[in-house]
Formats: structure tokens, C-alpha cells, sequence
């Protein structure tokens, strides 16, 4: 039991003194004060105390009032005896508090490839079988392993008149390069099936309003037909096709368009690709590049900023800090990069 004396200190012992004789001797007055010693840890429970006094016993009798008087006028330590129990307020729920820790703090953005990133491409030999077939059909050389090698990732415009040097006509070269799109079309076979891992993380993006962007070499056209084909649209809030830049890799300028259209800074956003011209092109562009490792091995990709087997297997905190340039780890899970590293050898 809790003793006034704890309560009160012995300077309101005449008080007390007083309050005891008023509660004998006014029947009209009654007075509750329950004290519970329930050991909660540490601390101890104290049960408010409830007055109830008559209206006019405060005007018969002034022992009353001044016994009123002494028990609201409590020291500021115990005030919250007779203060109302606070209602506590319904916490933000996780998903919000996520938003607007990572969102809001410092804004970024997801430049994604689509070939070997978003939709597979394990078909090492099909730029090489295309350039084979146009080579063919148009009467040219079929161009060495090392020029096929420095035109990778061009546009196909600039590879046949910078590299290849088939023509100086420019409505030549724009009839090559689109016959060239049209075999590209016919040998990939309009086919495309969604990696692993795509999904759950465009999903968690778009939870979370950061924008994306979808990049590729080729036409609109071929682009906005793979998207309807995997069930993608309206993920993305920029699709930047083979129209809309000039210089392919490894200059940036795809990527520096992407940012343009999202209405962001170069260096607030991540590129994701699937090799290190991809890796070289972001870097031109001032991004930094998570590299996705499909038929390549990872050793071969450490050039990227981070590399992931997966996109799920990273998550948005890693990439805010990605965004802000800090260092993660290289890999994603370790057994599936060792396991393609063993199968390379």
C-alpha cells in the first residue's frame, strides 16, 4: 500500500491531519482514493483519485472548500492523477513510413534496358546472325569479329556509316538500318518472356512512386509491341526508343534522354543493364549502373556499380544508397554468381 506520506511529503502532513477529519465528519462528502501496488516491471500503478463533493457542502462548510483547494492544487510531478488518460494515436503503417523515408528524402530513378534486363536474351549469336542476313541480302561484306564487336549497342545507322562504312547517303543508310530492324524482328521471332524477379520489382517501384524509364536500340515500334506482349503497360513513365537519340554506346546520350523525360538529374539515377558497354554508357552519362548478370559471368561485370543475378535481389534501400553513391556489396545471392562463375570454367 502507498502511504500519503510518499505521495504528498511530509510538509502536508497537517493537511492530511485535516483531510481525515472532513472525511469522518461530512457524510455528504465522499471521498475514493484507491491505491494498487501491482509490480509492472519496476514500476508501480496508482489509480487517480475520484472527488465527489455535494454543492453546497462547499458553502456550509469552508473545511470542504479548503480540502478541494489542497487536493487540485497538486504538485506538477503528480498532475497526472487527475489528468484525462491519453488515446494513443493509430501508428503510420509500414508501407507509408517506407515512402516517405526512401521517396520523399531524396528522389531517384530506374533506368531499365529492355533486352537481357526486363525481358531475356540468351541468344549470344543474334546480332551477328542479323548483320549475317542483312550482309546477304544487300550484297556487303560481312564485317569481322572485331568489327561486330566495336559496333555492339550502336545505333544501327551510325555502325553502317561510321564503322562499316557501306554508304555516305543518308537516305541509304536509313533504308539499311531499317532493313536491318526488320530481320532483327523476324529472327527474334516477337517472342519475349519476363526474367525472373521482374515483376515483384516493378511492382515495389510503382508502390512507391519512384518513376522508370525503359530503354532499347531499337524502334518504338518493336518496344511498344514486347511490352504489350509481356502485359507491361503503363509501368513505365518513359520509353526511349532507337528515334529518340542520335549516338548509341557507348555514348550516354539513351540514358541522358531517360533522365530528361523522368524530370531528373543524371546522377540521382540508376541504370540497369547486362554488360559493360551498358556499364560504360551510364558512366558517360554521369549514373551509376547495376549490372544483371544473364549470360554473362559475374567476374566479367565487376566494372558496374553493383551486380545482381536477379532484380528483386536488390532492395530499394540498397538502391537509395546506390542513388547516393555509397558502396554495396558486389553481388547479389552468393550461390547463384558462384555457381555461374563454376560453370564458366
Amino acid at each position: 500500500m502507498i502511504s500519503f506520506n510518499n505521495l504528498f511529503g511530509s510538509s502536508l502532513q497537517p493537511s492530511l491531519k485535516f483531510y481525515r477529519k472532513c472525511l469522518t465528519n461530512n457524510p455528504y462528502f465522499a471521498l475514493t482514493m484507491h491505491s494498487v501496488t501491482k509490480p509492472l516491471g519496476t514500476a508501480m500503478m496508482v489509480k487517480r483519485a475520484r472527488l465527489k463533493p455535494h454543492a453546497t457542502d462547499m458553502k456550509r462548510n469552508p473545511q470542504v472548500h479548503e480540502l478541494y483547494e489542497l487536493v487540485y492544487r497538486l504538485p506538477e510531478n503528480l498532475s497526472w492523477l487527475l489528468a484525462p488518460p491519453e488515446v494513443p494515436k493509430r501508428p503510420t503503417s509500414k508501407k507509408k513510413k517506407q515512402k516517405d523515408e526512401i521517396v520523399t528524402s531524396n528522389s531517384f530513378g530506374v533506368i531499365l534496358e529492355w533486352e537481357g534486363v526486363v525481358v531475356d536474351d540468351d541468344d549470344p549469336d543474334l546480332e551477328p546472325r542479323v548483320w549475317y542476313v542483312l550482309s546477304l541480302e544487300e550484297g556487303k561484306s560481312f564485317p569481322p569479329d572485331a568489327l561486330l564487336k566495336k559496333i555492339e549497342g550502336m545505333r544501327t545507322d551510325q555502325a553502317i556509316s561510321e564503322v562499316l562504312c557501306w554508304s555516305e547517303d543518308p537516305a541509304e543508310i536509313q533504308r539499311l538500318a531499317a532493313h536491318k530492324e526488320v530481320i532483327y524482328q523476324t529472327l527474334r521471332g516477337g517472342y519475349y518472356q519476363l526474367r525472373s524477379g521482374v515483376l515483384d520489382f516493378l511492382n515495389t517501384l510503382v508502390g512507391l512512386d519512384i518513376p522508370i524509364a525503359i530503354a532499347t536500340p531499337h524502334s518504338r515500334k518493336s518496344l511498344e509491341e514486347g511490352i504489350k506482349t509481356v502485359g507491361l503497360q503503363g509501368y513505365f513513365d518513359a520509353i526511349i526508343a532507337l528515334e529518340d537519340f542520335c549516338l548509341g554506346k557507348p555514348d550516354g546520350e539513351m540514358f541522358e534522354v531517360a533522365a530528361e523525360q523522368l524530370g531528373l538529374e543524371p546522377d540521382v539515377c540508376v541504370v540497369f543493364g547486362n554488360s559493360n558497354l551498358t556499364t560504360e554508357s551510364a558512366h558517360n552519362a554521369g549514373m551509376r549502373c547495376v549490372a544483371v548478370a544473364g549470360r554473362h559471368p559475374a567476374y566479367e561485370l565487376q566494372a558496374a556499380n553493383h551486380v545482381v543475378r536477379w532484380l528483386d535481389q536488390l532492395s530499394i534501400v540498397d538502391l537509395q544508397r546506390l542513388a547516393n553513391g555509397e558502396v554495396i556489396g558486389r553481388r547479389g545471392r552468393e550461390s547463384d554468381m558462384d555457381m555461374e562463375i563454376v560453370i564458366e570454367e
